[in-house]
């Protein structure tokens, strides 16, 4: 279970680094793009930023029992998977089943128009909604990973003594 747990935590932390690293270029190439393009780019950003947190939060806590703190753990994967979850939606949603190659007929507020080259604009947002996919299916297999942990921590998500503390 802790090599699946690892694996899945060092694959999060690729996925991240791959999004991070398009959705910053996106970012640095942006050339009077409209506003709703632009906060869609920066709260995949910032969603980015909430993944690298937990990913290496996670991982570290495999190796340091002292960060190995369950509800952290849930707390922090339950955040990663509604953003990421969010995010991969909106950067869908905005950039709609599209050709890159042909951006004719697309309104002017369309998310790909902003950058010198909005072909690769385009495409780099194309690749990011990608990769968030595949970071939130991570992110799932390690919230119940931490979901298991808690529980096996004595976590209950019940309040109230259980059936064996009720005298009759």
């Amino acid at each position: 279970m802790e090599f699946v747990y690892n694996i899945l935590r060092i694959v999060q932390i690729l996925w991240t680094l791959l999004a991070t690293a398009l959705i910053g270029n996106v970012i640095a190439s942006n050339v009077n793009a409209q506003s709703s393009a632009e906060s869609a780019i920066n709260f995949t950003m910032f969603v980015l930023v909430v993944c690298w947190i937990a990913a290496l939060i996670g991982l570290i806590s495999s190796f340091v029992n002292a960060l190995a703190i369950p509800i952290v753990l849930l707390s922090l994967d339950a955040s990663a998977v509604l953003f990421t979850f969010i995010a991969a939606i909106v950067l869908s949603a905005k950039l709609t089943a599209v050709n890159c190659g042909n951006l004719s007929g697309k309104a002017s507020d369309y998310i790909a128009f902003g950058s010198n080259s909005d072909t690769k604009r385009c495409r780099e947002i194309q690749a990011s909604a990608a990769f968030l996919w595949f970071l939130l299916v991570c992110f799932v297999g390690t919230l119940f990973f931490a979901f298991k942990r808690f529980r096996a921590a004595g976590g209950s998500i019940r309040s109230g003594p259980g059936m064996s503390q009720i005298g009759v």
